[in-house]
C-alpha cells in the first residue's frame, strides 16, 4: 500500500508542474501581446515578397514605424554587400573606400591618388601598388569591390 501513495504524491507533483508551465505558458504569451501593443505596431507578411514589414495597429499611416525601420541613415558598406551591392573603386569616394574593412582614410587617399596617376585600376593587382595596400588588405577588401573590366 504505501508504494501506490507514493506513486499518486508523485502522479499529484506531476500534474502541478503541468499546471504550472501551463500557466507561466499563458502569462509569456499575455505579455507579448501586451508589449506589441504597447509599441503601437503588429508584425504582418506584406504581399510583395513574404518579408515581414510593420503594420500600423491603429490604420494611421502617419505613426512611427519602430518595428519597420530599426535604425535610419545610410547603410554600411557591409550592409551593402550583404544586400548584393559592391563599391566600384574606380569611381568611389575616399569616404566609401575608407569604409571598406582595413582601410583608413591615409589608405583612401592614397588609393584615389594612385587611381588619379593611373587613370583607372583595370585589376585588383593594380591596388597593390597603393601604399599600404599588401596582398593580406587586398584579400580582405575583394569581395566588396565591384568587377573591374580588363582592357
Amino acid at each position: 500500500m504505501p508504494i501506490q501513495g507514493k506513486r499518486e504524491r508523485s502522479g499529484g507533483k506531476r500534474r502541478a508542474v503541468l499546471l504550472l508551465s501551463l500557466i507561466l505558458l499563458v502569462w509569456n504569451a499575455c505579455a507579448t501581446a501586451a508589449h506589441l501593443a504597447r509599441i503601437g505596431s503588429l508584425l504582418a507578411f506584406d504581399g510583395s515578397g513574404g518579408s515581414p514589414a510593420a503594420q500600423p495597429a491603429s490604420g494611421d499611416e502617419t505613426a512611427p514605424r519602430s518595428a519597420q525601420i530599426p535604425r535610419s541613415g545610410p547603410l554600411t558598406i557591409r550592409q551593402k554587400y550583404l544586400l548584393g551591392k559592391r563599391v566600384d573603386i574606380n569611381r568611389a569616394s575616399p569616404s566609401e573606400i575608407s569604409e571598406l574593412p582595413g582601410i583608413s582614410d591615409t589608405v583612401a587617399a592614397a588609393v584615389v591618388e594612385e587611381r588619379d596617376r593611373l587613370g583607372r585600376f583595370r585589376s585588383p593587382a593594380d591596388l597593390l601598388g597603393v601604399r599600404g595596400i599588401k596582398e593580406k588588405r587586398l584579400q580582405k577588401i575583394l569581395p566588396f569591390l565591384a568587377e573591374m573590366p580588363n582592357n
